[in-house]
């Protein structure tokens, strides 16, 4: 996996929780992040704007998580795509191990640890 770090512009996140765990995390960071409260907004912004990378927070909705990864791999097929895991969340879904078995291109499951083990160089960089 290409390391978040590298040539990050853009951050699309879809997340249902304002000022959550993961957007502190990439904001600390120095990430210019596009908050999406839901799956159905973000679409209409993927196919508006550019973004480098987006970041799905799994809600414990398997339908609402796939759904709205496979229609942003529609619209922009090179896009990377990061789902956080939730950690409250012990079931996966078969979409959930596809991509962490990388069957996706450019897609990849990450804890919100590893996220932050990944945005790193970020922080330091904007220190």
């Amino acid at each position: 996996m290409r390391r978040v770090a590298k040539g990050v512009g853009k951050i699309m996140l879809v997340s249902t929780q304002a000022g959550g765990e993961t957007e502190n995390c990439l904001r600390a960071a120095g990430c210019c992040v596009a908050r999406m409260g839901d799956g159905v907004f973000a679409l209409v912004h993927a196919k508006r704007e550019r973004f480098d990378l987006a970041v799905l927070v799994s809600t414990g909705k398997a339908m609402d998580l796939t759904e709205t990864f496979l229609a942003l791999r529609d619209i922009d097929k090179w896009m990377e795509i990061i789902i956080v895991a939730d950690p409250e969340d012990n079931k996966c879904s078969e979409l959930t191990k596809r991509i962490g078995a990388r069957e996706f291109a450019n897609a990849h499951v990450l804890t919100i640890a590893e996220l932050r083990e990944q945005l790193t160089p970020l922080r330091a960089a904007s220190v």
